[in-house]
């Protein structure tokens, strides 16, 4: 299998940042001709934002990015999930792929909602 590895200045939360990253990444390696199945996007040293060093030359604009992607959860928040996407997930409507949620596995460990509760009968 082919892979890359996308090396970003400092880190970030900021879903664009990723996105490009991802498609730099996917750019990288594409080769035209053969038809592709999946693929997958592993991220590593992961750190809290607060305490990630920055970037001397080439960092992020961390507050502008914060700022848009709290705009972005809100309305997502208030109109519902997938309200607001980047453009290059595409129109909902136009995609030939959708994320399957009944699929994913439960998430005990970072959802307290999720969280199964016993109830006496």
């Amino acid at each position: 299998s082919v892979s890359t590895t996308v090396t970003l200045p400092e880190a970030t939360n900021c879903t664009l940042t990723l996105i490009r990253a991802a498609q730099s990444g996917a750019r990288r390696i594409w080769k035209d001709g053969p038809r592709y199945a999946k693929a997958g996007l592993i991220t590593t040293d992961l750190v809290l934002l607060d305490r990630a060093p920055r970037a001397l030359i080439g960092g992020f604009d961390i507050e502008r990015q914060g700022k848009l992607m709290a705009a972005l959860d809100a309305c997502n928040g208030r109109w519902g999930r997938g309200a607001v996407v980047s453009a290059a997930a595409g129109m909902p409507d136009k995609r030939a792929w959708a994320t399957k949620f009944e699929m994913r596995s439960p998430r005990y460990t970072t959802r307290i909602e999720e969280i199964p509760v016993i109830r006496a009968a």
